[in-house]
Parts: C-alpha cells; sequence; structure tokens
C-alpha cells in the first residue's frame, strides 16, 4: 500500500462524498486506501457515510478537532506514506501519485502539497512562505508587503512550474513521509483547530526534513472566502495562533506580539470607522474583544 489518504468529516459528507469519487477518479499511478474519520457529525451525515463501501469509516462520537482526529486515522492506516486532504477539495489531476513520486524522488523531503485553485479555478492559498511569528503577523497587517516584494506572486501559490521549498503545507492538503510522521509523533493534540499544520512543519523541519510546494499537484478548495467571520471561527483561529505562540516563543517575546497585535487592530478600526467600512469595523472589533479575552484569560492563569 502506498498512499493512506486520510480526510476528516464534520457534517461535510455530502461534500466528502464529490472529494471521494474525484480521487477515485484521478488516481492511477498508486495503490492506496481511504479512510474517513467523522468527528461527530449528525445523524444523517452519519447514513450518508456508512452505506460506502469505497473507505473505512471512524467513527469519533465527538468533534476532537483536526489534528487530534488525523491522528486517530493515521493509526488505523497502512500506507507508506501518508495524504491529509480536507473534504471540501476535488483532485483536478493525479495529484496523488505526482505527490507520491515527489517524496519517493527526494529523500529529504518530509511534507509536500500541490497548488491550490478555488472553484473558479483561481490560484488560491496553497503554502505560507512565513511560520507564525511577529514577522508574519505585523506584515499581514501592512498587507503582506514583505510577502509581496520578496516573494512576488509566488507567495502563496507557486507559479514557478517548479518545486519550491516553503515554510508550510497547508493542512488542506498535506503528504507526509511516515517516517517524518512518526518521528514528531503526528499532530500536536494541544491544538483543536488553526496552527496545528504550522507547527507539525515546525517539528518535522526541525528533524532535519524541507517542506515543499509542488505545482504539478492541482486540487481544487471549495472553502468560502468571505469576509464576514462568525464569531466561534474567530476564537478558534486565535485559541490555534494562541497556542502555537505559547508553545514556541518566550513569554516576553509573546507579550510584544500581544501589544502590537491590539495596536494594529485599533488602528484598522479606526481606519475602518473613517472611511465608514462598517462590516470591516465590526469584523476588526469582534477579533479586538476575543483577542482581549483571551490574554485577559492568560494572565489570571498565571496569577
Amino acid at each position: 500500500m502506498n498512499i493512506s489518504v486520510i480526510i476528516v468529516n464534520y457534517n461535510t459528507a455530502s461534500l466528502l462524498l464529490q472529494c471521494v469519487s474525484s480521487i477515485i477518479e484521478h488516481t492511477r499511478g498508486v495503490s492506496y486506501e481511504l479512510i474517513i474519520v467523522d468527528n461527530g457529525s449528525c445523524e444523517d451525515d452519519l447514513e450518508l457515510l456508512r452505506h460506502e463501501s469505497r473507505f473505512t469509516l471512524i467513527e469519533m462520537h465527538e468533534n476532537l478537532g483536526f489534528g487530534r482526529a488525523n491522528n486517530a486515522g493515521v493509526k488505523e492506516a497502512k500506507g507508506e506514506h501518508i495524504f491529509l486532504l480536507n473534504p471540501d477539495t476535488i483532485l483536478v489531476n493525479d495529484a496523488i501519485s505526482i505527490l507520491y513520486k515527489h517524496l519517493i524522488e527526494h529523500p529529504h523531503t518530509g511534507i509536500c502539497g500541490g497548488n491550490i485553485y478555488n472553484k473558479e479555478m483561481q490560484p488560491a492559498h496553497s503554502y505560507h512562505v512565513l511560520l507564525p511569528s511577529i514577522l508574519s503577523e505585523m506584515d499581514f497587517a501592512c498587507g503582506q508587503i514583505f510577502r509581496r516584494i520578496r516573494y512576488g506572486k509566488n507567495a502563496q501559490f507557486n507559479n514557478t512550474g517548479k518545486e519550491m521549498e516553503v515554510a508550510m503545507i497547508t493542512g488542506a492538503d498535506m503528504m507526509i513521509r511516515r517516517q517524518a510522521w512518526e518521528k514528531v509523533n503526528g499532530f500536536d493534540p494541544a491544538f483543536f483547530m488553526y496552527c496545528e499544520d504550522a507547527d507539525l512543519c515546525l517539528r518535522v523541519k526541525s528533524q532535519g526534513y524541507s517542506i515543499v510546494s509542488v505545482p504539478d499537484a492541482s486540487i481544487i478548495h471549495l472553502e468560502g472566502k468571505s469576509f464576514v467571520e462568525s464569531e466561534d471561527h474567530c476564537r478558534r483561529v486565535l485559541d490555534g495562533r494562541f497556542t502555537y505562540f505559547r508553545k514556541h516563543y518566550s513569554w516576553i517575546y509573546n507579550k510584544v506580539s500581544n501589544i502590537l497585535n491590539i495596536s494594529s487592530l485599533l488602528a484598522a478600526i479606526m481606519v475602518c470607522t473613517i472611511l465608514s467600512k462598517r462590516e470591516r469595523r465590526n469584523n476588526y472589533s469582534q477579533r479586538l474583544r476575543i483577542y482581549r479575552q483571551i490574554t485577559q484569560n492568560q494572565q489570571r492563569g498565571t496569577r
């Protein structure tokens, strides 16, 4: 068995089945197994999956989050290497074989991923050239100026036509060398969702492996990109961010990053108010409120 494909489902059965069909349609060059880990979906969702014979279904009965669910899937996996795939993706070509071939030909690559497109087949976020840090956050707050100057049109999508080393591959499509996965013991269960992929890439890289974008592998990601952000989503994103920073940076580094982030959010709210951008202002205000709540809870926990 060359590849174990692991997909985590949470109330996305119809999209997942579309993803599975695309895998079966396009994958020709390798042997593979499909493992679906369900994170406590509703009964209607589960009924669609239980009657399928195309994959192995693992029911977790509760939402364990992205990393812990994938860890559970990998425990049952028999493949030589592991391919983590989002349920809201569609393979455009034989991406699995292309990524597998890269791992076979490049023994120093620990993780690789393909180019991601949106549903209109326009380039979408496929990787990061910077891991989470003060630099990456301030660069993002400034419209990603540093990334645009340093990497141009290749800041998050590989237009070079060549394999390129990056800081991290997005968790939407991540092929991992089995040996690298076992060396770092998979995802850190401290993360529920968000930044666990950055943490995994950092730890794999610390073992001497490279993280590589392979542009020949093409995958559509149907994830919505609306600027309107729910409070629950915002809180989970920030929880992941704070978990990553607490794990990898010092107390003073975290303190400085918090001050800079709060200052940038206050500035963004002021600009949106002046420009009468009400929706954006509300979004930034919500993010600031949650950010302050988390930092206050952290301070109480250290007393």
